[in-house]
């Protein structure tokens, strides 16, 4: 993850090879102003904090404020500024159109907003969670499932793009999908694997699932994972082989899921399960 900073303009940025090395980047600008460019992706974002103005080709500005997501066209000519005193903070990413067809599901045209502010909540959080996620979360099926998921309800929702194809209840795809987790639960698995194995779309894999055990793929995943960290700590084996043997990267990892799905730490399990 790079960053900068001048003066109070603070800027990170990183991306993510396994999607197309699309681009993230969380900023705080006070006093920058973007001169007239262009960008041969997507951008799109939330304003976290203060407001942008934001002027796209010859238009008159309009102004993007907190709360909102902005999206932008590849190829949209565009200038930006500080919208209010204080100037603002966003998170932003930078898909190319081949992945949202991947999203979505597609071969068509990539498709196009008509606008560049939009107010849904919904997708706000959703954004928010992807972009945090992409910056500290360690499995790869969570950055790319969330990513893909957000692409597409974003897409169907404000565009005129199709819905893509329609959601398959098919009990042997979600039974493959559950069959692969289980068979590689210490891996870090993609979600193109997992599509490859069952036989769907990647965005089939997600909702498919999803739909029918409750959990996406990325948290079922996390969920085995747990599992099988309480049955080796039950065979007595020391945490640091636990954490390797159940798939997490470190034992920080393994704590924080531990503990957010059983309540406890490992060490606390261990101790208990040693009593019994």
């Amino acid at each position: 993850m790079a960053s900068a900073g001048a003066n109070e303009n603070q800027v990170k940025f990183w991306p993510e090879p396994a999607l197309e090395s699309v681009e993230y980047l969380c900023a705080e600008y006070r006093d920058f102003a973007f001169p007239a460019h262009f960008h041969e992706t997507y951008a799109i974002g939330i304003i976290e904090r203060g407001a942008q103005r934001f002027r796209p080709g010859r238009s008159s500005p309009l102004l993007m404020p907190e709360g909102t997501l902005c999206v932008i066209n590849p190829g949209m000519v565009h200038e930006g500024n500080c919208g209010v005193d204080g100037g603002w903070r966003y998170r932003m990413f930078y898909p190319s159109p081949t992945l949202v067809l991947r999203a979505l599901e597609t071969h068509r045209s990539p498709p196009s907003f008509d606008g560049h502010v939009l107010l849904d909540s919904s997708l706000y959080r959703q954004f928010e969670a992807l972009h945090r996620a992409s910056q500290c979360a360690e499995d790869l099926l969570e950055r790319e499932s969330r990513t893909l998921m957000f692409l597409r309800e974003l897409f169907t929702r404000h565009t005129a793009a199709p819905a893509g194809s329609r959601l398959l209840r098919d009990p042997r795809t979600v039974s493959r999908v559950r069959q692969s987790l289980h068979d590689r639960f210490s891996e870090n698995i993609s979600i193109a694997e997992l599509a490859a194995e069952s036989g769907v779309s990647e965005t089939q894999v997600i909702r498919s699932f999803s739909a029918a055990t409750g959990l996406a793929p990325h948290a079922y995943l996390i969920a085995l994972r747990v599992e099988r960290a309480r049955h080796f700590i039950r065979l007595g084996m020391p945490l640091v082989e636990v954490t390797a043997l159940a798939g997490f990267s470190d034992q920080s990892h393994l704590t924080r899921h531990f503990k957010r799905i059983t309540s406890i730490t490992p060490g606390a399990f261990a101790r208990m399960a040693g009593r019994r």
